[in-house]
């Protein structure tokens, strides 16, 4: 449905700098371009998030002085216009102004948080959901951002025991419960989520899910927040039931 055929020039451009530099094998693709291309098909994505699993500083590595002609010459290709920023725990390589190469050093947030697949012709790492999404919330469940809340929703959807698999403190859903709490209580970031999850183009299979995105979500973490502050250990069967009856909330 989606055409990614500059993200996968990217990716290989991506992975050519990092082969050079020895970390291919502890680096995996992540964030919405790997669940959209790999995993669900589910939206418009246009970055490619590599992340790097090494407790090893390796972000000296990865900036624009350690790169090599070859390295530079592909980038030009896809219409690299000398716009990186440096960050300390990321590279960002900005190409055609809409699309982004971004390197990330990360601590493992699920017990496996990455395998082989095959993908555009090719064989690559690639982050698990469960990966991706304990990042999301762990990273940036305070932003709200339509993309990662989106993603979030599909991901409890499809599997109501996600939450349960994830390496993240209960802090961090509350603050995702706060973040969409305040989207469903102000008209104008329920107009913003719209727009915004407008823009990406969502696969009309999951077209329910993301106009109706917030107030799933909210009914899905409130329940599983009161169900923490009650002492209460959720079980297998449980989760499924919130979900299943989240879900029929929005049908309606």
């Amino acid at each position: 449905m989606y055409n990614f055929e500059i993200q996968k020039n990217m990716l290989h451009a991506a992975n050519y700098l990092l082969d050079k530099k020895g970390i291919l094998n502890v680096s995996a693709l992540g964030g919405g371009t790997a669940l959209s291309a790999y995993y669900w098909n589910h939206r418009y994505s246009t970055d490619i998030d590599i992340f790097i699993h090494s407790k090893d500083d390796i972000s000296m590595m990865l900036r624009p002085k350690k790169w090599n002609s070859i390295f530079l010459e592909k980038l030009n290709q896809l219409g690299y216009d000398d716009n990186c920023k440096v960050h300390p725990v990321y590279t960002e390589i900005v190409i055609q102004g809409d699309y982004k190469i971004q390197f990330f050093s990360v601590e493992d947030k699920t017990q496996n948080p990455y395998k082989i697949v095959d993908l555009w012709g090719e064989k690559i790492q690639i982050e698990s959901i469960q990966e991706i999404i304990a990042k999301k919330i762990y990273y940036r469940a305070h932003k709200g951002n339509a993309r990662d809340l989106f993603d979030i929703a599909i991901a409890i959807h499809k599997n109501p025991l996600i939450f349960s698999e994830l390496q993240v403190p209960i802090e961090k859903f509350k603050d995702l419960f706060e973040t969409v709490s305040r989207i469903k209580e102000n008209q104008e970031l329920s107009r913003e989520y719209i727009s915004e999850i407008g823009l990406m183009n969502p696969n009309e299979n999951y077209s329910l899910l993301a106009i109706n995105t917030i107030a799933y979500l909210f009914v899905f973490l409130e329940n599983y927040c009161a169900a923490y502050d009650l002492g209460i250990k959720l079980e297998e069967s449980e989760y499924v039931l919130i979900e299943e009856s989240t879900y029929n909330s929005i049908v309606k």
